[in-house]
């Protein structure tokens, strides 16, 4: 039995789709979003270009669930008359779902037109401030005092606070500032959910803006700046929120601001706070930071300490002097390094032996740093249990890899080695010749490692450059 054909699958319609059937703009477009809009606009653009926007019954989009026109609908398309120079309007003066139609034309002729049209409905105002930032100066010069007349009356400031977030979004564009001006000038109060909105912006320069913009406005009370410090994604953001919230230390920090940026995972937003220590008033507790993950925090806190008149140096000297104290920071090891003191490297030798795996990569980093480490010191470390310690020797290695016995390079990918001395022994070989990695990893074609293994067949069907 022959089964019947799968109904075609329907889509709903488009908010310039429901324009066309006569729907007015407030249920046509998610007002609330601005991207919508700006979609909005970009669509019906393009589909006037194509060559109209009408949208009539059996056209292919009526559906299950989908609105289809009535006897009484009417199909919605303004067209530009080449040979009157004028619109060809269905209604006149047009209808509001016309109107919203003929501002977003790919024709500036007809959008230009349909700026008068939509003085006196707020439902357009979104629409309008999109020609503000028009590409035609023609239009957006008219479309900005039609603007800034229709944002007068009762309810103006309610309303320009509403299309704040679409002009900021315009603001982006190379005619969008001063429609954002408009808007500003005609809300002198913002409301509090402000912030939340602008941050929802997909594009990252809107969302700076936007917090800009609530900063001088006064939207972002600490609390806020905290969150926004400690949780926002833009690292501009960040800074920003940073500046603004450090700007409100006073003398003391009464109420302990920089507590929280002092413990940020962000080394940026650590290190302004422990620069803005000394000006609160707290420069002791700047010795606290000496030994912080972050060289950048470590820096800024060796600064505090000596405007605070203490030596950061002895604080690394009297941290490291004991070769196996407990609970050693390895940032106290590399501020140790980074104080390139004359006997640095003299404390630094003995952490390399260190019960912790941490410190012993540090302090051969440190003594790297200081280039006080010898080849056969890094041989002796490629054998550490500690994979950190394996891949810093490792690095160090590498520009001499040609210096090292090339039995003991070889023994490096031994199967019976643990799996980081092996990988990092495939690393070594790749910085030496083609020939060795041939001979070393012949017959590991099947290891049971499979980064060995991969190694392995590449290097034997590499071919060897000519002699």
């Amino acid at each position: 039995m022959r089964k019947p054909p799968h109904p075609s699958p329907t889509r709903p319609l488009a908010p310039h789709e429901r324009l066309v059937r006569g729907n007015p703009p407030a249920t046509a477009v998610d007002t609330a979003d601005p991207e919508a809009w700006i979609d909005h606009d970009r669509r019906v653009r393009a589909t006037t270009a194509r060559g109209g926007a009408s949208t009539s019954p059996g056209s292919g989009t009526e559906g299950p669930g989908a609105e289809v026109l009535g006897p009484g609908d009417r199909a919605f398309d303004p067209q530009w008359d080449e040979g009157a120079r004028d619109v060809t309007w269905t209604d006149f003066p047009p209808t509001e779902p016309e109107t919203a139609l003929a501002l977003c034309h790919h024709r500036w002729q007809v959008r230009e037109a349909a700026v008068p049209f939509a003085a006196g409905r707020p439902a357009l105002l979104p629409l309008l401030l999109l020609r503000c930032a028009d590409g035609r100066a023609p239009v957006r010069e008219r479309a900005r005092r039609t603007f800034g007349v229709a944002l007068d009356g009762p309810g103006a400031a309610e309303r320009a606070a509403a299309l704040v977030p679409l002009a900021v979004q315009l603001a982006l564009r190379p005619h969008g500032g001063p429609g954002l001006a408009l808007v500003l000038a005609a809300a002198p109060a913002l409301p509090s959910s402000l912030p939340a909105r602008l941050l929802a912006s997909p594009r990252p320069r809107a969302r700076l803006l936007g917090v800009g913009l609530c900063l001088h406005r006064g939207l972002l009370p600490p609390a806020r700046l905290t969150e926004l410090i400690l949780t926002a994604e833009d690292p501009a953001v960040r800074r920003l929120c940073t500046d603004a919230l450090l700007a409100r230390v006073s003398a003391g920090d009464p109420h302990r601001l920089l507590d929280p940026l002092l413990i940020a995972s962000s080394a940026a937003t650590r290190s302004s706070a422990v620069t803005a220590l000394h000006r609160a008033g707290r420069g002791p507790e700047a010795l606290g930071h000496l030994a912080d993950p972050s060289a950048r925090v470590r820096t800024a806190a060796r600064l505090v300490a000596r405007l605070e008149g203490a030596d950061p140096w002895a604080s690394y000297r009297e941290r490291c002097a004991d070769p196996v104290a407990p609970a050693l920071p390895p940032g106290a090891v590399f501020g140790l390094a980074e104080s390139r003191a004359p006997d640095a490297a003299g404390l630094l030798r003995p952490l390399t032996r260190h019960p912790e795996g941490r410190v012993r990569a540090a302090a051969l980093a440190g003594l790297r740093m200081l280039d006080a480490v010898s080849i056969d010191e890094l041989m002796a470390a490629m054998d550490d249990p500690h994979p950190p310690v394996v891949r810093t020797a490792r690095k160090a290695l590498t520009p001499y890899v040609l210096l090292v016995p090339e039995e003991w390079l070889a023994a490096l990918v031994n199967p019976a080695r643990p799996t980081h001395v092996r990988r990092a022994g495939l690393r070594l070989l790749g910085a030496h010749s083609l020939g060795l990695r041939k001979r070393v990893l012949a017959g590991m074609e099947e290891d049971q490692d499979a980064e060995v293994a991969h190694e392995a067949q590449r290097a034997r069907y590499e071919p060897l450059p000519p002699a």
